[in-house]
């Protein structure tokens, strides 16, 4: 081990020598600085894309040890990784990742499998962007070694936080992003949401808001754990004393990642409660419901159990839970039977230990209830979609059951983007909330869902799920085509003020989730709602748009249409694509109602759903225009869209309208006062059959009419 310690130095030594006259020295700061996220949010580095030299201290060696344990420690599959702090500041942007792509033999040379923790290293190497957050990736061509340049008798401190550093009021706090890649400290929070398989937990303060313990480290994460690791996740409920590790972002949620195996502190555990059930899908009236649960205490005995339910907008009964002879971590309980139809039902679970502490599933109990509602008859998507308490989770959750409905996009509407917008299936079955629901292609009927067509009438049954935060119908087991062709549900008129920025789960969004709804009369006000204008990877397609009541999320890249916002550069080689830009206007905007990474967003299935766009723009011309003129428009004839040109001397008060054949006014695409200058307007005719048109231009005295041609 010594002698390769000194030949990393040798050979570091040598290598950078050279690499300091070719590759600049940055800080972290340099990297990870983002000016405007706290409008914005995450913006990827200025410095991407550039091989540089960044130094800092070692929060986390690669590897367990390099002689005897090859182990990397945190998770990156076959790769080598490691987090660095800068060792002058540990204030904010001063975290970074660190990951060596390739670790086989022909790769390490670079010696980073010996730095340890507390090292002060420099590194040279790419700077790259994954996710929300920036990386380093070690240069492989040519091999260039690391140079420990000093050590520090511990790795730095931990930056002593809040929960509501990162969520308050139950949103995530932009300005976070200044913490990524840095090691920070919380104290005092309740553990829930405990993924079994992974050790994954949520971890919340007394107000609900949380961040996500993500287990990175090997030391934690149970699918991969190390073989000395004794770790188990926290039962929901658990009182967390302390909770240490590095800060990331994932789908706008920030996440901790703790490192060792002392950056959870637990002192205590409270019972267990999983596997949570009841004997009956749907529960009709006159039917009491036994639920039952597996609960167990990891560090004491289960004292009692009780089932704490509410009927309607009755007092919350409750009553203890049986436990079973045969298995001693089984328990149960009843609900008695209800008479009225409709009435809903919730309850969670609650046990002590002999300790007197107290586990609750879900540990949410006012939002994040178990509930059923009384029915009678055939379940409707409208039942199945129903979460009036803000979990945005069904009461069948878990439950296979049987829907008809009629399909509202297909897999030519909503064709995706890449691997996280896959190709999506939507159906429903009526006009109005809680109406529309995704169709999932999991399990060997999910082929058959693709090949399903907009206006198909299906009956499918399949189980409930609920997949980052979408409910679905997934993991068909039997699917019926009834008829094709039917005429779909009437759209929904919303305004942009009733979906906004709301968080997941919020009710008066949530209803309309997977529902097809329209935007009236909506202006866009920002033409990326992830960053700059223009190409890169934090342009996501998204624009924000607003009918005056508030702003809100209209997705681009999804869709089977030709309207971007320039998220690719090479889309400006397709002429039938359809820049939208800031002011563009459209008289109705349409689509599926869909909820990902953070936000619920509108997508438009194709063209179509674009409805009266106008996009109005002024000429940058040196000179003023010398006479009112009205240009042909071009292309033409045109499908579905044509650019209508007009310049005007003096100011003036402007009408240029549409009229079909009988003289109908079929579009006004301006109305207002013009200053002086040449205007290009957009018009896309989507919504109008085949034939000839006129367009008119009055501005002033100035009258002129033109005839254009659409062909589809």
């Amino acid at each position: 081990m010594k002698l390769k310690l000194l030949l990393l130095l040798f050979f570091a030594g040598a290598s950078l020598t050279l690499a300091q006259k070719v590759y600049p020295l940055v800080t972290i700061h340099d990297i990870q600085y983002i000016d405007s996220v706290d409008t914005k949010g995450f913006r990827n580095s200025l410095l991407v894309g550039d091989t540089v030299r960044v130094q800092g201290a070692i929060m986390v060696r690669p590897l367990v040890d390099p002689d005897t344990a090859r182990t990397p420690i945190m998770y990156y599959a076959q790769r080598w990784g490691t987090y660095i702090q800068d060792t002058t500041s540990n204030q904010f942007w001063n975290g970074l990742n660190i990951l060596q792509n390739d670790t086989t033999s022909a790769f390490q040379g670079t010696f980073f499998d010996l730095v340890d923790t507390s090292d002060v290293v420099e590194f040279t190497g790419v700077v790259t962007p994954y996710g929300q957050t920036n990386e380093l990736m070690i240069l492989l061509n040519p091999v260039t070694p690391v140079n420990i340049i000093g050590k520090l008798s511990k790795r730095p401190d931990p930056i002593q936080l809040s929960v509501t550093d990162f969520m308050n009021n139950l949103q995530s706090v932009k300005d976070a992003f200044k913490y990524s890649g840095m090691y920070v400290e919380l104290h005092n929070l309740v553990s829930a949401n405990r993924n079994s398989s992974t050790g994954q937990f949520n971890a919340y303060d007394a107000n609900g808001n949380y961040i996500i313990v993500y287990p990175q480290s090997r030391y934690f994460r149970l699918n991969y754990l190390l073989p000395y690791s004794h770790y188990q996740a926290p039962a929901d409920g658990t009182p967390i004393n302390t909770i240490r590790g590095i800060v990331s972002v994932f789908n706008n949620v920030f996440e901790i990642l703790p490192i060792y195996p002392n950056d959870i502190y637990i002192t205590a555990t409270p019972p267990i409660i999983t596997n949570i059930s009841r004997d009956k899908i749907q529960v009709n009236t006159d039917q009491s419901v036994i639920v039952s649960a597996k609960i167990s205490d990891l560090d004491g005995v289960v004292k009692s159990a009780a089932l704490n339910y509410k009927i309607g907008n009755s007092a919350r009964v409750s009553v203890n839970m049986d436990r079973s002879v045969s298995d001693t971590t089984l328990y149960s309980g009843m609900i008695p039977a209800v008479s009225i139809d409709s009435t809903i039902v919730n309850y969670y679970i609650s046990a002590k230990d002999n300790d007197g502490l107290k586990g609750y599933t879900p540990t949410d109990t006012v939002n994040g209830n178990y509930f059923y509602q009384v029915l009678n008859g055939t379940l409707k998507i409208r039942d199945v979609q129903y979460s009036p308490f803000g979990s945005g989770y069904s009461g069948y959750n878990g439950f296979y059951v049987t829907l008809t409905g009629i399909v509202t996009a297909d897999t030519s509407d909503l064709p995706g983007f890449g691997s996280s917008t896959p190709l999506r299936v939507y159906m429903q079955d009526g006009s109005g909330p809680w109406t529309g629901i995704l169709i999932g292609t999991m399990g060997m009927k999910g082929i058959d869902v693709l090949k399903f067509k907009r206006g198909d009438s299906v009956t499918l049954t399949g189980k409930i799920v609920e997949n980052y935060s979408v409910t679905s119908i997934d993991s068909l087991t039997n699917i019926v085509v009834n008829s094709n062709n039917n005429t779909l549900p009437n759209v929904i008129d919303l305004k942009t003020s009733d979906i906004g920025k709301k968080a997941s789960g919020i009710v008066t969004a949530e209803q309309w989730e997977s529902v097809l709804v329209d935007y009236k009369n909506v202006t866009v006000t920002d033409d990326n709602a992830d960053g700059v204008s223009g190409p890169g990877t934090t342009n996501h397609g998204e624009i924000f748009v607003t009918d005056g009541s508030g702003d809100t999320r209209v997705e681009l890249q999804d869709g089977n249409h030709h309207y971007e916002n320039m998220w690719d550069a090479a889309l400006a080689n397709d002429p039938s694509n359809i820049f939208v830009g800031l002011g563009a206007k459209f008289s109705e905007v349409r689509g599926i109602l869909y909820y990902s990474f953070s936000y619920y967003k509108l997508a438009p299935r194709k063209d179509d759903d674009f409805v009266g766009f106008v996009t109005d723009v002024q000429e940058n011309n040196s000179s003023t225009p010398k006479s009112y003129e009205l240009s042909q428009n071009y292309p033409n004839p045109f499908n579905p869209s044509t650019v209508i040109t007009y310049s005007i001397p003096n100011e003036s008060s402007v009408s240029l309208k549409i009229y079909n054949l009988i003289g109908q006014e079929v579009k006004t695409l301006v109305d207002e006062n013009k200053v002086p200058g040449t205007y290009n307007v957009n018009f896309n005719a989507s919504n109008l059959s085949s034939g000839i048109y006129f367009y008119i231009l009055r501005a002033g005295n100035y009258y002129q009419v033109k005839k254009m041609m659409l062909i589809k």
